[in-house]
């Protein structure tokens, strides 16, 4: 029975020491665990800082590239009210010239429609009067009243 029972007492440490490498096994799977687990941790930070880091630079050049359309937009509008502008005045400036243009065939129109209506004056002469001998002149000078008669002649010579 001694025998039974050293056999009973070697089996149990053999027993007991597979439990002890089974315990040592276990907590370093833990540990290699728990190691990985902490790994993946960081390294899913590490992605999420990269991956914010992208979105801020994203978010840049979004940001910048607006700003450049909205100056290019900005450019062509100006441009575009520019010529929008000088077209309006060129316009104006036309109107302008056809009416000056107007005016003057509508003036020179009435100025040969009075001529056609207004027949030709001419003055004529007074015959002059022989001198007998001539008058001492008078300290005063006369004034005459009436002026020299005038003749209309048709339209003809003039």
């Amino acid at each position: 029975m001694l025998a039974a029972a050293g056999f009973a007492l070697g089996g149990c440490g053999n027993v007991a020491g597979n439990a002890h490498q089974k315990a040592n096994n276990a907590a370093s799977e833990e540990e290699a665990r728990s190691e990985e687990a902490a790994l993946r941790k960081e390294e899913a930070s590490e992605v999420a800082q990269d991956r914010e880091a992208l979105a801020v630079v994203e978010s840049r050049k979004r940001e910048e590239e607006a700003e450049a359309a909205a100056k290019r937009t900005e450019a062509t509008a100006k441009a575009k009210a520019k010529k929008r502008e000088k077209a309006a005045e060129e316009k104006v400036k036309k109107k302008e010239k056809e009416a000056a243009a107007k005016r003057k065939k509508e003036q020179e129109a009435a100025a040969k429609k009075k001529a056609a209506s207004n027949p030709k004056t001419v003055t004529a002469e007074q015959p002059k009067a022989p001198s007998k001998t001539p008058k001492p002149k008078p300290s005063k000078p006369r004034e005459s009243i009436s002026a020299p008669p005038t003749v209309t002649v048709p339209n003809g010579s003039g």
